[in-house]
């Protein structure tokens, strides 16, 4: 269980960042007593920098932001298996573990978190699948795919009582946010059936978690 004491928050800001500004990043926030205050799609990093920076009482919120998988990461099993032949790979000038298709997440506005961090602002990473996995939400459904995006909806409303949803079928990427909002306000809750805990550090900043 974490040890920080964030009895002074009142706003949970989940931001789900997407690899690059093609695709849109999703931004929703919580109060304490499970509200929907705000969802917003965002897209490029000056969206999140403009968002983080004016939001009102940002000292008196939990912000966490998911770690964006890297879209160019080899992820076929043939691609893996043949980088082994590949004879460039064996040139001492070359370093495969700084070449960026190597990597399974990119680190897309670590810098610009790294300040918010430095400048007294509660913010967290979070990894966006294990973290469906610890709330026990990762079911047979494609991830985005109508049908998944109907389930977590549901979920939120019925067994996490989120009740302050809009009737209509929100998108995949406001979704994730308010999924890691959601870990935020139970890190402010601390007494909550879902321990969470730091799992893990990304550029300088915590990777926080459901522990068990």
């Amino acid at each position: 269980m974490m040890s920080n004491d964030f009895s002074n928050k009142h706003y949970f800001a989940g931001i789900s960042l997407a690899s690059g500004a093609s695709i849109d990043t999703g931004a929703a926030v919580l109060d304490r007593d499970l509200k929907v205050i705000t969802l917003d799609k965002l897209f490029t990093m000056e969206d999140v920098k403009f968002f983080i920076n004016n939001f009102a009482g940002k000292k008196n919120t939990i912000f966490t932001v998911s770690i964006p998988e890297n879209p160019t990461m080899l992820n076929a099993k043939w691609k893996l298996y043949s980088r082994e032949y590949q004879l460039i790979q064996s040139s001492s000038l070359i370093d495969v573990d700084k070449l960026e298709w190597t990597h399974r997440f990119t680190p897309r506005g670590s810098e610009f978190f790294k300040e918010c961090k430095k400048n007294g602002i509660d913010i967290f990473r979070y990894n966006l699948g294990e973290l469906k996995n610890s709330l026990g939400l990762s079911g047979m459904y494609k991830d985005r795919s109508p049908v998944e995006c109907k389930s977590l909806q549901s979920a939120f409303k019925y067994k996490f009582k989120i009740y302050d949803l809009p009737a209509n079928m929100l998108p995949a990427s406001q979704l994730e946010a308010i999924l890691g909002a959601y870990l935020g306000y139970l890190m402010y809750k601390n007494d909550s059936e879902y321990h969470t805990k730091i799992k893990a550090s990304y550029h300088d900043i915590d990777v926080a978690g459901i522990g068990i």
